[in-house]
């Protein structure tokens, strides 16, 4: 249950639910099964219709996704290293020159202010 009203924008820092509550309360439904077991589940259908076990099943789409990476599939290349070595993650360099935040947004708003006002300005020389 609610706090307060979040309003329209949903940018209030309360939350949502009561602490110690659950925003689900109820869970799963029963019998939902995961993706994981959907999956699992198809590649042992497929895998029995072409007289194959999952493992060998399992390697063979391994073999066509290196196959593809080695042609050039940028995203079966993406996939395989990242089931390898693990999902890469972007880094933010946040070093500032020993500017403070304050400093920094007012720089940037206004860098955005030149732009606009010369941009302005090179409109009404063409009208």
């Amino acid at each position: 249950m609610a706090t307060k009203s979040r309003g329209k924008s949903g940018n209030s820092a309360l939350t949502q639910f009561k602490p110690g509550k659950s925003g689900n309360p109820k869970g799963y439904k029963l019998g939902k099964r995961n993706r994981r077991t959907v999956i699992m589940d198809a590649l042992r259908r497929i895998a029995e219709k072409k007289n194959m076990t999952p493992e060998e099943m399992e390697e063979a789409l391994q073999t066509a996704g290196i196959e593809k990476a080695i042609k050039g599939s940028f995203f079966h290349y993406a996939e395989i290293s990242n089931g390898l070595y693990g999902k890469i993650t972007d880094k933010v360099d946040l070093t500032s020159g020993g500017m403070t935040l304050a400093d920094l947004v007012n720089a940037a708003n206004g860098a955005q202010r030149k732009t606009t006002h010369k941009a302005a300005r090179k409109d009404k020389k063409r009208a």
